[in-house]
This record gives structure tokens, C-alpha cells and sequence, in this order.
């Protein structure tokens, strides 16, 4: 009976032990998923920065 119960309580441990496991591989899984994002989105953030900064030089050399 005894034995049973260590085994009973082993088993409960490794159970919830993968269940932790496997939330955090999906944690893990979404932060990637939002840096791949974000790294394909960084090129055009930086364009608009450089147009947007074109575009005032522009402004102020054809004001003058």
C-alpha cells in the first residue's frame, strides 16, 4: 500500500511537472513568435524615420 502511494504521488509530480513544461514551451513559443514580428516590422520604422527626417530637412531648406 505504501509503495502504491509513492508511486501514486511520483506520478502526480511528473504529471504536473510536464504541465509546467508544456506552458512554458507556449510561453516560449509566443515571445518568439512576437520578436519575429517584430524584427520583420524594424526596416519599416526605421524608413519612416529616415522620410520623415528627408522630409523636414526638405522643408526647412525650400522655407528658407
Amino acid at each position: 500500500m505504501l509503495q502504491n502511494d509513492r508511486e501514486s504521488l511520483e506520478l502526480d509530480r511528473l504529471m504536473n511537472e510536464s504541465r509546467k513544461l508544456r506552458a512554458e514551451r507556449q510561453k516560449h513559443l509566443a515571445e518568439v513568435k512576437k520578436l519575429n514580428r517584430e524584427t520583420n516590422l524594424y526596416p519599416l520604422a526605421v524608413l519612416g524615420a529616415v522620410v520623415t527626417a528627408i522630409t523636414a530637412v526638405a522643408g526647412v531648406y525650400f522655407k528658407f
